[in-house]
């Protein structure tokens, strides 16, 4: 893989998880309503400590 950092996203009602390479790649897919959180909220937000909303957890995490 050559990304080095991911959005991890896990959907609490499903507990299913999702993988995003940015931002971008995530509010392509879904909306800020469908999230629970806006775009311009998580960009100010250090992802690596994570954000919590009552849909879905979102954090940013390292690859190897």
């Amino acid at each position: 893989m050559r990304y080095r950092t991911v959005i991890y996203v896990r959907w609490k009602i499903t507990g299913r998880v999702e993988i995003f390479i940015n931002l971008g790649k995530l509010y392509d897919r879904y909306s800020s309503s469908e999230l629970g959180v806006s775009r311009s909220t998580l960009s100010k937000k250090d992802l690596y400590g994570g954000y919590v909303s009552d849909i879905a957890e979102i954090f940013k995490c390292h690859v190897n």
